[in-house]
C-alpha cells in the first residue's frame, strides 16, 4: 500500500499537509471531544479522496467512490447535528461553510460539464466560501482559540490546493 502512495506524483508540500492533518486528527483525539476527532478524521479521508480524483488516480470505481463520499458526508452531517445540539455556533457556521465547499467539489466531480458551463459563477461562489473560511480563522484568532486557528488554516490550504488541481484538470479536459 505504501508503495502505491510513494509512486504518486504529489508535490512534497501536499504530502506534508496530509501528514499534518493526520497529526491534527490525533491531537483532537487526545485533547478534544470524540466528535471533533471523528470530524477531523472523516474530513481527512474525504480530502484524500478528492485529491486522488483531482489527479486522475482513483484506486476504486467511480460508483464506489461516490458511495464512499456519500457515507463520509453523512458522518459529517451527523457531526454538524451534534454541534447544533451542543449550541457550538462557531462550529455550526464553520461546518456550513465547509458544506458549501463540499457541494462545490461534488459538483466538479459529478457534473464537470455544468461547472465548466457556469465557471464564472462557480469561481465566484468558491471565492466567497474561502473568504468565509478565512473569516472564521480570524474569529478564532480573536478568541485565542489557537488549535482552531491552526486547524482551519491547515484545512484551507489543503482544500485550496485541491481546488487548483481540479481547475487545472478542467482546463486539460476542455482543451
Amino acid at each position: 500500500m505504501f508503495n502505491y502512495f510513494s509512486s504518486l506524483p504529489y508535490p512534497k508540500f501536499k504530502l506534508a499537509i496530509v501528514a499534518l492533518l493526520a497529526l491534527n486528527a490525533v491531537i483532537y483525539a487526545l485533547v478534544d471531544t470524540l466528535t471533533s476527532a471523528v470530524d477531523a478524521l472523516v474530513w481527512l479521508v474525504l480530502l484524500v479522496m478528492y485529491e486522488l480524483e483531482a489527479n486522475g488516480i482513483a484506486p476504486l470505481a467511480e460508483n464506489t467512490l461516490n458511495k464512499m463520499r456519500d457515507v463520509l458526508i453523512a458522518v459529517i452531517v451527523g457531526v454538524f447535528v451534534s454541534y447544533v445540539q451542543d449550541s457550538e455556533w462557531l462550529d455550526v457556521a464553520n461546518s456550513a461553510l465547509w458544506f458549501a465547499l463540499i457541494a462545490l467539489l461534488e459538483s466538479e466531480v459529478r457534473w464537470p460539464d455544468k461547472v465548466f458551463k457556469y465557471r464564472q459563477s462557480y469561481w465566484f461562489a468558491t471565492v466567497l466560501v474561502f473568504a468565509g473560511l478565512v473569516a472564521m480563522v480570524m474569529v478564532w484568532a480573536w478568541q485565542s482559540a489557537w488549535l482552531d486557528v491552526y486547524d482551519a488554516t491547515l484545512w484551507i490550504v489543503a482544500f485550496a490546493s485541491i481546488e487548483v488541481d481540479i481547475f487545472q484538470l478542467f482546463q486539460r479536459k476542455q482543451a
